[in-house]
């Protein structure tokens, strides 16, 4: 006969292997039954036999498979996919009358661009302009990151989401998933746009055969990219309510990143506008002096208040023809106007964020400790390093195409993507660590 169970303290003798059942022992001094003591290797009681023991079923986690159709359901496709086709054909007709007003200033251009390219621009798209002859080449490529333009994609997916996706909203799982589900169909269709926008026209003369030709494209790869970010960020803004905020962390801390960057663009924009009314001379400083009339002005003011906001943030940034860091700020020969200017947006900035971290504390602190502080600044430096993808102008200048020595000088305007994230995070995070242990509003 088989002795499974020793004779001492009843622990099993015979080893047998069951997956599926797990047995732990109670952790009790006594007895249930008896209330006797007992030791910790005991899995039955001694004097009455009871079982010391619990049994539990241990269920083996099972990889979900996902086919394309939980794809689809999942990111909501069939609606996603209108509204962010619906949105593009409203960008579309604007191009078309964007094209009409273009050729009427500029002729022979009809043949060279078309409203798909001027979409691909209003969606910060980068152009790439090759000119080649029988003596030589010449390239330019130019990054449209103007914010004006993107204000006509952010309004045109915004007007699509109230139409088709607002109403189906239930929590805040919906709105992630449709933000993603309307940015991936965004960036796909700013790809496609790309790849079947590419053009080359070749122009001959019959006496030499002297011709030269002339190619536009735009960059597929960059167009999905942006595509995706002009896509999700205004449908997240859009769809999300204030209801939601207890539903996810991870979520709602996302929103209040979205938040702080808004406050602080707008906040910019309107100190920027004010001292340009008052005392424009800044602009002479970063060389912009050429900008008069008011559409210009307000071009550069929107422009320029994506720079100083991430310059509030400790960012070093390319301005006309100067590189601001805080480094510099007390050598550079600005005028001292921008330089206080420059100065208040380093306040301005940390005041933003402590408030941000203050309400933060006041919900979240007393359980999740720190966790949400790291979460937002985490949020906050991606959002920084999406303006510099998006908002980056750039402009390689080549020689005349006759020459057979080709060369390009830049002219730029941004801040780099990883230099950009590492420093708004580690900024942020000291800034919002101080808010959270101040908390002004306990």
């Amino acid at each position: 006969m088989y002795n499974n169970y020793s004779k001492i303290n009843g622990v099993m003798t015979r080893k047998t292997k069951n997956n599926d059942i797990k047995r732990r022992k109670l952790k009790i001094e006594n007895c249930p039954k008896c209330d006797r003591h007992i030791y910790d290797i005991d899995i039955y009681c001694k004097y009455c036999g009871f079982n010391l023991e619990e049994t539990s079923i241990y269920t083996k986690d099972v990889t979900v498979s996902w086919n394309y159709k939980d794809i689809i359901n999942y990111f909501n496709m069939p609606k996603t996919l209108i509204t962010a086709t619906f949105a593009t054909f409203i960008l579309f007709i604007i191009s078309i009358l964007g094209k009409n007003i273009i050729s009427d200033y500029i002729s022979n251009i009809d043949d060279l661009v078309n409203p798909i390219h001027i979409l691909l621009g209003l969606n910060l798209g980068s152009l790439t302009y090759y000119k080649s002859t029988m003596m030589g080449w010449s390239g330019n490529e130019l990054k449209l990151g103007l914010v004006v333009f993107a204000i006509l994609p952010i309004i045109s997916i915004a007007i699509s989401n109230l139409i088709f996706n607002k109403k189906n909203i239930k929590n805040i799982k919906d709105v992630f998933r449709n933000s993603l589900g309307v940015g991936i169909s965004y960036g796909i269709i700013l790809f496609i746009l790309a790849l079947i926008s590419r053009i080359k026209i070749n122009y001959s003369y019959n006496m030499m055969q002297y011709g030269y030709a002339n190619q536009f494209s735009f960059g597929a790869l960059e167009m999905a990219i942006k595509g995706f970010i002009l896509g999700f960020l205004p449908t997240y803004v859009v769809l999300y309510r204030r209801e939601y905020e207890d539903d996810n962390m991870y979520l709602e801390i996302f929103k209040r990143a979205i938040n702080m960057l808004l406050v602080g663009y707008i906040c910019t924009f309107i100190i920027i506008f004010i001292l340009t009314i008052v005392d424009k001379s800044y602009l002479y400083s970063l060389g912009m002096s050429s900008y008069t009339d008011i559409f210009s002005k307000l071009v550069i003011i929107a422009q320029l208040s994506v720079y100083i906001w991430s310059f509030g943030n400790f960012v070093p940034v390319s301005i006309g023809n100067k590189v601001l860091s805080f480094g510099n700020l007390i050598s550079s020969d600005l005028y001292s106007t921008i330089n206080l200017m420059l100065i208040a947006m380093f306040f301005l900035s940390t005041l933003v964020i402590i408030v941000s971290a203050c309400k933060l504390e006041s919900k979240y602190g007393k359980e999740k400790g720190i966790k949400p502080i790291i979460l937002m600044s985490s949020f906050y430096a991606i959002l920084i390093g999406t303006l510099s993808i998006t908002t980056k102008l750039m402009l390689n200048v080549g020689t005349d195409g006759l020459s057979f020595s080709n060369f390009a000088t830049a002219s730029v305007m941004g801040f780099g993507l990883i230099e950009s994230m590492i420093i708004t995070f580690i900024y942020s995070f000291v800034i919002s660590l101080m808010g959270y242990k101040l908390n002004i509003f306990n």
